[in-house]
């Protein structure tokens, strides 16, 4: 650490701060404490391991030796067998006795019986020595574990010091343990344990063999597979990095693999630079016209033909091999089969979805899984992801997860993890929109082409389109703590929604070969959003407007009109926002229309202005039923005038988005003003003309400068158009004029033809039209009827 040290002026009635410099001893006492913990766990660990083997020993040895008291038997002469060798004198000679005509008693001549002398069998002798031999192994195993445990004892002994003095100590001493082999000798005791076991086995089916066929067979069956399970299980580890079936004669394969693998590396260093050091040329080369001398035909002799190419293999093969990296340890192995990327990259989205399937929490799916899933790679984050999302999923179809419709947050009830699933789907999506813009390539991902990156952010996208219905909106007027909370949690999520798809949907519109589907569904995705969250910022609104663009240059209306829209509706609501921080939108213009004239009643600060504005928009929202506008409650201003407090920069960001809004709105006009337009396959549905005429209604209460008199009158007119169009289709008649204007709409209205929604649609269209036409003084026709007295105009 750096320490400052106090020194004093030249005058010595002031002292001063000298520069900070290293003191050491600090770092020496650090540097002691962490070898004394090193070598306190090594060593615990090996203790741990030889009282297992001590008991293991132990139990063995009781076992082995029962079998020992009656094998040992088997190699001398028992006394049982000189009786046995009396007993069949004394028979030989009562079978001596003959009786004949002439002798009653006669006795044949006695012969000697002759005992040959004791010889165990071969089996006999066999058997005790594998059993002995296993009984011995057994018992200098756990010899062997006692002396050990005292090295270990004495290895330790005095470290509890951390002086410089102790480290030397300490290394002095792990340096003397690894020169007299003693890790190696902890790694021996187990194997004798193993070679006792196998040669009491050997011993036992020997035995078994000999009695009964049967019984040796299923023994030996037995015995067979446990042994190869055994054999099985050593031999895997040193050719598989991830086996688990580390063992200390599995570590003896591998250490003699190794040893192979050096000295072939060494071998290979050797004949590789040589290879790179040919001998001179010769003068019967030189004779032939080589200029330079071959390596590969002075060294190996090959043939002229052929010694080229073979000679390339060869050097390929030979710098291989030379490079081949060993390994000291088990742990050493697994830390540079975990080094390289790939492996890296899937072992950590393993382990986070892992953590996550054994805890199940949303608080450690937050603070936990969520912060580590920014420090490994996109690609593998949305593994991760995936797995979390599949697993709390309340249902999966066809690999994909599916949500049920959003509750709500306050009181408890509702799924709080929802909302950390969302923000970690726009984490990995905006991550794999930067790495795709970026030209930093990951070592391990280079195969990956840009339509494997494009398949990711698809399935992001329409993972989101799904989760999206889980979520709840923000709600608006809710009283009490839980519903400040649950605000709390779901405005900035929706928010940074937008900024992420805004920046997505940006990234494509810039890009020369798009990815269609990206762009699409991220404005599908944003529109959807809209009706739930609409304080949008800036970059939303310029990455709409680039779309609009885009779209108008590849001939697509209705996404270009549907961009329009969310154009408009985005910029209506940041205009609405401007004008409740108490800044001027634009500035009004000077006329004598009364219209357009301060004085109005729409004038900036109007609170029938903001009211009005207010009835639009709760309206004009996508995905729900357009209301009528009617005059507010007293309630209703004063919610609006205390809600969205903080929008204290809203007129700033409407500024810097004015001059894109006007070029959108002169877009749209021309193409509403183009007789294309109002061809069957480009014409705009009746849904989308009124969520435009709603749109334009709620910019021109908040910038009457923004929409032209132009743009009226081309909406009035295509608003018309689609009415009558609509209406001659559901009557189904072939005669009279489609495009018969305001006023055969509204009699076919009042006739009651056409549909339900549409008529709907078509009203709330005409009707938001006669309020746009009225507010810059154009003539509203007959029959459209007036809006409500209190918001009369003229």
């Amino acid at each position: 650490m750096y320490r400052p040290r106090r020194r004093q002026g030249a005058s010595g009635d002031r002292e001063r701060w000298s520069p900070s410099i290293w003191d050491s001893s600090e770092a020496w006492a650090a540097c002691a404490k962490a070898l004394r913990e090193y070598d306190e766990d090594m060593i615990q660990d090996w203790k741990e391991e030889i009282d297992t083997l001590l008991v293991f020993a132990g139990l063995f040895s009781a076992v082995l030796t029962a079998f020992n008291i009656e094998s040992y038997k088997w190699l001398q002469q028992q006394p049982s067998d000189t009786h046995t060798a009396i007993l069949s004198q004394i028979s030989s000679q009562l079978n001596s006795f003959a009786v004949n005509a002439k002798f009653v008693n006669n006795t044949a001549p006695a012969t000697t019986v002759l005992t040959a002398p004791f010889k165990p069998s071969r089996f006999a002798v066999r058997l005790n020595t594998l059993w002995f031999s296993s009984l011995v192994c057994s018992l200098l195993s756990a010899s062997l574990g006692l002396l050990v445990k005292q090295w270990l004892r004495e290895y330790l002994a005095g470290s509890s010091n951390i002086s410089r003095e102790s480290i030397r100590i300490r290394q002095y001493r792990y340096d003397g343990m690894r020169r007299w082999r003693v890790p190696e000798i902890i790694l021996c005791l187990p194997i004798l344990l193993q070679l006792a076991l196998l040669l009491f086995f050997i011993g036992l089916l020997d035995l078994l063999w000999t009695l009964h066929p049967i019984v040796a067979a299923v023994v030996t069956t037995i015995v067979a597979v446990s042994m190869l399970f055994a054999f099985i299980t050593s031999v895997l580890p040193p050719l598989y990095p991830d086996c688990p079936y580390k063992s200390p004669q599995s570590w003896l394969i591998c250490a003699f693999t190794q040893w192979i693998k050096r000295t072939a590396a060494a071998l290979a260093s050797h004949y590789h630079a040589r290879l790179y050091q040919p001998a001179p040329l010769t003068d019967r080369e030189r004779a032939h016209g080589a200029s330079t001398p071959d390596p590969f035909a002075s060294k190996l002799e090959l043939p002229a033909l052929v010694h080229s190419r073979v000679g390339e293999a060869v050097r390929a093969w030979l710098h291989r091999v030379s490079l081949a990296r060993t390994y000291a340890s088990w742990k050493e192995r697994e830390k540079l089969e975990t080094e390289t990327g790939k492996t890296a990259a899937a072992l950590d989205d393993a382990t986070l979805a892992g953590a996550d399937a054994m805890f199940m929490d949303d608080a450690f799916l937050h603070t936990v899984v969520r912060p580590c899933m920014r420090d490994i790679a996109p690609r593998a984050a949305l593994r991760c992801v995936d797995s979390i999302l599949l697993r709390r999923a309340p249902r999966v179809l066809n690999d994909m997860p599916y949500w049920d419709l959003a509750h709500s947050l306050d009181g408890g009830h509702g799924d709080t993890g929802t909302l950390t699933l969302m923000n970690l789907l726009l984490d990995v999506l905006h991550r794999l929109n930067a790495s795709r813009d970026s030209d930093v390539v990951i070592e391990w991902e280079e195969e990956e082409s840009a339509e494997t990156k494009d398949d990711a952010r698809r399935r992001v996208l329409m993972t989101m389109h799904r989760l999206v219905r889980a979520i709840p909106a923000p709600a608006k007027g809710q009283a009490g703590l839980n519903g400040a909370g649950a605000d709390a949690r779901t405005r900035p999520l929706f928010r940074r929604m937008f900024e992420v798809l805004a920046g997505v949907l940006d990234a494509e519109v810039k890009r020369t070969t798009p990815e269609r589907f990206v762009r699409e569904r991220s404005f599908n995705l944003m529109r959807k959003l809209f009706a739930r969250f609409q304080a949008v910022g800036p970059d939303c609104i310029a990455a709409f407007c680039a779309y609009s663009k885009q779209t108008r240059l590849e001939n697509a209306p209705y996404s270009f009109f549907q961009a329009c829209n969310m154009v408009i509706r985005a910029s209506a609501v940041l205009a609405r926002a401007a004008s409740r921080s108490g800044s001027a939108v634009v500035p009004e213009l000077s006329t004598g229309n009364t219209l357009l004239s301060p004085s109005s009643a729409y004038s900036l600060e109007s609170a029938h202005k903001r009211s009005f504005d207010r009835s639009f928009v709760s309206s004009s929202t996508l995905y729900s039923e357009p209301l009528q506008i009617s005059a507010p409650s007293d309630e209703d201003d004063e919610e609006a005038e205390g809600a969205d407090a903080d929008d204290t920069d809203s007129a700033d960001d409407y500024a810097a988005v004015r001059p894109a809004l006007l070029g959108v709105l002169h877009d749209l006009e021309c193409f509403l003003s183009m007789p294309v337009s109002r061809a069957a396959d480009c014409r705009p549905t009746m849904a989308m003309l009124l969520e435009c005429a709603q749109a334009v209604l709620a910019l021109a209460v908040r910038d009457r400068l923004a929409v032209s008199r132009d743009l009226v009158h081309a909406l009035s007119d295509m608003v018309g158009y689609a009415s009558a169009a609509d209406a001659d289709v559901h009557a189904e008649t072939d005669d009279g004029d489609v495009g018969g204007g305001w006023d055969a709409v509204d009699a076919d209205m009042g006739n009651g033809k056409g549909g339900g929604r549409e008529d709907h649609d078509a009203q709330m269209a005409r009707q938001a039209v006669r309020w746009l036409r009225r507010m810059y003084g154009l003539r509203v026709r007959s029959g459209l009827g007036s809006p409500p007295a209190r918001y009369d105009m003229r």
